[in-house]
């Protein structure tokens, strides 16, 4: 993906995460979700965690050019099947669970876990 740069996660200053960069204005909803899990006292952690959950698909969205008002529940099919058939960089493919499937890929966390 060639829009890694233009949106990002940054420390915020009225709430711990917050989605930034030139784009970021396209997803308002993001910073609105992470400001009520602030509110209702989530642990800083854990609103990163969803927060980089988050930017991974808008960053998504933006290289399929999906607008956010028109995801439906397909189009979080084809993310959370994108991110199981998608190799991390930086990730050896080398890494094997005791079943034998390879550990390049997102977490079943990561994929099971609505934010």
């Amino acid at each position: 993906m060639t829009n890694q740069q233009t949106l990002r996660l940054e420390a915020g200053t009225d709430v711990a995460w917050m989605l930034s960069g030139p784009n970021a204005d396209n997803y308002p909803l993001v910073n609105q979700y992470l400001g009520y899990l602030a509110d209702r006292n989530y642990s800083p952690r854990t609103l990163r965690a969803y927060g980089y959950d988050l930017l991974a698909f808008c960053r998504w969205l933006e290289f399929r050019n999906c607008d956010l008002e028109s995801v439906t529940a397909n189009t979080v099919l084809d993310f959370m099947r994108h991110c199981r058939e998608t190799s991390i960089e930086g990730r050896p493919a080398n890494v094997l669970s005791m079943t034998g499937k390879r550990l390049d890929h997102y977490s079943a966390t990561t994929i099971n876990s609505p934010p």
